[in-house]
């Protein structure tokens, strides 16, 4: 397996440790995410640029140590992904184990990390993962399913959009976003009509959205995300189907690729969007210079999350996993955007979501300007409460 290390070197100063705990040579950061699959034009690569501009803010090091970034493809494959990380862990290759974008992925090494010394903030979506698979130095950066079905699931039903037909991804992803947003639909006073799962070979839609016609659907659920994403609604503008698509991971790459006229009348919530305001217009400018369009939501949440650990790496002086995530819990998260960020017990990253519609083509005063941000959800509305957590680490 052939690994690829960016090394910034630019001067830095050193903080005081604030535990005393011994550093290792290099601050090690090891980025794995799937960088050639479904999902690799939201993340991937671009979000690699977003952890190289944060790596680079912060001066190319920390506490007087390099910071050393190592890059694998997952291939969306818990295999090959854990095979990675058993690698980096036993040759102590790294500190922060970070990303791992794809849920059945991280939800193996979650196993694999959990009593080691590192720091595990990941980007999958399971609710497994603040749950009975939590760790003591596990963070979850990304909103879980039961975040995202609320956030999305409860507003629509609450305007109209009853009967839901879901087609979801036939992986951990899709089965968990499926039965969380079916609840939360439920909840609302909506009632689910049907349901599909595709796998991930899947490319012709075009019974799934017939049979959500057929049994008087009035909004379609889009578990699944990327690529398949976008064959569903661009297999739903050629049946002329005017059933509203309800998506759970629309980016605007995704709005990009399908075409914004494939993408009308859409409802849903981000946690980011580079148009929002003026801070996130200045962080888009700079994110153009290494990438070739504007920040997607996983872009800004690995550039938060990279300053935020190295900012507690700075303030521990030491890359100490109970140290550092300790530091990181108990110091709020700076957003782009200017809003705040907590992170929970459990390893729940509580944040505030943001309700868009897609712009109309005439509304759109250009490329990439997609989305319209309608208002605020609030992030203690998009958490359980920890009394029904199933994390070992706050029962009792």
């Amino acid at each position: 397996m052939a690994f690829v290390n960016v090394k910034a070197a630019l001067s830095g100063l050193a903080a005081a440790a604030a535990m005393a705990v011994p550093a290792l040579a290099d601050v090690n950061i090891g980025y794995l995410s799937d960088m050639s699959g479904p999902t690799s034009v939201l993340t991937g690569e671009s979000s690699q640029r977003a952890i190289e501009m944060a790596i680079a803010d912060f001066g190319g090091e920390v506490n007087g140590e390099k910071i050393v970034l190592t890059v694998a493809d997952h291939l969306s494959k818990p295999d090959v992904g854990l095979g990675i990380a058993r690698e980096w862990v036993d040759k102590g290759d790294i500190d922060l184990l970070f990303s791992v974008d794809q849920s059945a992925v991280a939800l193996a090494v979650s196993d694999l990390v959990r009593d080691k010394n590192i720091t595990f903030l990941h980007g999958a979506s399971s609710a497994a993962l603040t749950n009975e698979k939590c760790g003591p130095y596990q963070v979850q950066m990304i909103l879980d399913t039961y975040g995202l079905s609320r956030a999305i699931s409860m507003p629509l039903v609450a305007t109209g959009h009853k009967k839901w037909y879901y087609i979801s991804v036939d992986y951990a992803l899709g089965h968990d976003l499926q039965a969380k947003g079916e609840a939360a639909v439920a909840a609302a006073g909506g009632e689910i009509v049907g349901s599909a799962r595709h796998s991930p070979q899947t490319t012709d839609f075009s019974a799934f959205l017939l049979e959500a016609q057929s049994r008087g659907a009035d909004t379609i659920g889009l578990a699944t995300f990327g690529s398949w994403q976008i064959a569903v609604a661009k297999q739903a503008q050629e049946f002329g189907l005017s059933i509203p698509l309800a998506p759970y991971f629309l980016g605007d790459t995704d709005i990009k690729a399908a075409g914004l006229d494939s993408l009308q009348n859409v409802s849903s919530a981000i946690p980011f969007y580079w148009d929002q305001n003026d801070k996130t217009r200045a962080f888009a400018r700079r994110y153009q210079e290494r990438y070739n369009r504007p920040p997607t939501f996983p872009n800004a949440m690995h550039y938060e999350f990279i300053s935020h650990y190295l900012n507690a790496v700075k303030a521990v002086g030491s890359t100490d996993a109970a140290a550092v995530v300790a530091k990181m819990r108990e110091t709020p998260i700076r957003m782009i955007n200017g809003d705040t960020a907590t992170i929970r017990a459990d390893g729940r990253t509580l944040r505030p979501m943001y309700s868009f519609v897609t712009k109309t083509p005439a509304e759109s005063s250009g490329d990439w300007d997609f989305l319209k941000i309608t208002g605020t959800i609030p992030a203690d509305t998009l958490a359980p409460p920890l009394s029904e957590s199933k994390c070992p680490l706050v029962k009792g």
